[in-house]
């Protein structure tokens, strides 16, 4: 749980960042005048599938993501899966890159350094928060942010515990900072336990998981009535599923996935056998919608089902997701879940 002097610290905080964050805007005035020109900022959110590194990690069930192990995981092949998913995110924003972008099944904070330093990205100022979690695959969720317009102010894991015995599962991650200098903005990125071993056995786990973010979310307003909060995340269960009806029953947060669009004709965000689902989902706090402010979400969220990101599914018709590999077979793609967008908008009144 954020305690109250997490909160109270980053009062003094932003008062500390205002040189800093003037150096930034001096140095990277172009990239934030163009931003500043249309009022557009994207959020981005992205389940990338296993981005694993090389090295075995003995601390990680890793193994079939190394050269010897089952999916005889290369550098060649690590290094075109850093390739696609900056594609991704470039073609995402286009000239208008998103300015925070939430991330889950990352190994470790190499893997981000690769992806921010080693492709496309590495000039559009991306900075990466990550901790290393308990789940015993060793896979993480992570942020990425534009150090020329959002400044971190606070970052903490948040640890799901579900008692002994069980197995253990990603943090929850969540970031306070400042857009533009002058707007706070609470960012919450999850990835609730999976459907393996069953929907009905793993349910309760996914309940836990959105019992502890509403209980985070609810402190917060509760020493904030007008904080803006953007949860986002992989949480393996529709808005429909009960976890996701838990986090908005409170009437905290609305749920941005039941009027999504497409850019073609996906009905999801991932696909098993012929049915499609939408896991991937953006939660805001009320006062984000209201368009009679000065910041607020353009909605309809967006699911991004580029053409590149599909093949042909040929066992069960139409479509899906252009995976990296379809079981233990290579398949050179991207993920086996499509991206999720926002923009949101800065109006001077």
């Amino acid at each position: 749980m954020i305690q109250p002097p997490t909160l109270e610290r980053t009062k003094e905080l932003r008062k500390s960042k205002l040189h800093f964050c003037f150096l930034i805007l001096v140095l990277n005035f172009p990239l934030t005048l163009l931003a500043q020109n249309n009022g557009e900022l994207g959020v981005m959110f992205y389940n990338v599938e296993n981005l694993f590194d090389t090295k075995n990690d003995s601390l990680k069930s890793d193994d079939e993501f190394t050269p010897f192990g089952d999916k005889f995981w290369t550098y060649t092949k690590y290094s075109d899966k850093l390739k696609n998913i900056s594609r991704v995110i470039l073609e995402a924003g286009g000239w208008n890159p998103p300015f925070v972008i939430g991330l889950c099944e990352v190994e470790n904070k190499k893997v981000l350094n690769d992806l921010v330093w080693k492709t496309g990205l590495n000039h559009l100022n991306y900075h990466i928060i990550h901790h290393e979690s308990p789940d015993e695959r060793g896979i993480d969720v992570a942020l990425l942010y534009r150090n020329n317009l959002f400044t971190p102010l606070e970052s903490i894991p948040i640890k799901v515990d579900f008692g002994k015995g069980l197995r253990s599962t990603r943090d929850l991650l969540y970031v306070f900072g400042l857009l533009k200098d002058s707007i706070p903005l609470h960012v919450f990125v999850a990835h609730f336990p999976s459907r393996y071993g069953g929907v009905q056995n793993t349910k309760p786990l996914r309940y836990k998981a959105a019992q502890l973010l509403t209980d985070t979310i609810s402190y917060i307003l509760h020493h904030d009535a007008n904080a803006q909060i953007i949860a986002m995340g992989d949480f393996n269960d529709d808005a429909e599923d009960e976890s996701m009806q838990y986090l908005i029953k409170n009437g905290h947060l609305v749920n941005l996935s039941p009027t999504a669009e497409t850019i073609g004709n996906a009905k999801g965000t991932l696909k098993y056998q012929y049915a499609w689902n939408t896991f991937d989902q953006f939660l805001l706090s009320k006062n984000l919608i209201d368009t009679t402010r000065t910041f607020f979400a353009e909605t309809p969220m967006k699911i991004l089902d580029f053409p590149f990101l599909l093949e042909a599914d040929l066992n069960f018709t139409g479509t899906k997701p252009f995976r990296t590999y379809v079981g233990y077979k290579y398949n050179g793609g991207y993920s086996d879940h499509l991206p999720i967008w926002l923009n949101f908008r800065i109006i001077k009144r």
